[in-house]
């Protein structure tokens, strides 16, 4: 099972995320070129999500020297899944309106 220290330092990279500066709206078009996406925010929230399973894969390989079973796989997630509607509405920022 997943450690609660790494559970505290998912759920305080989540916090600190949630809490940081948006990038610019001006560097949508440029994100959207580069990675070839439809949605900006789609993209973003996808990558963030992506981010905090690796950062726990990391952490489980650092400590572990193994990747993430499945079923820490399924704990991870559920330790983001609270944070999952704030996410986004935090990068429902990056919508057109």
């Amino acid at each position: 099972m997943i450690d609660a220290d790494i559970r505290r330092i998912l759920q305080e990279t989540i916090e600190n995320d949630l809490q940081a500066p948006k990038v610019p709206r001006e560097r949508v078009p440029k994100l959207k070129k580069v990675w070839k996406c439809a949605s900006a925010s789609d993209f973003l929230y996808g990558q963030r999500v992506g981010y905090y399973t690796g950062l726990a894969e990391g952490l489980i390989l650092g400590r572990r020297r193994r990747q993430l079973t499945e079923g820490e796989q399924e704990e991870v997630f559920e330790i983001l899944a609270p944070y999952l509607p704030r996410l986004r509405r935090y990068f429902s920022y990056y919508k057109k309106k």
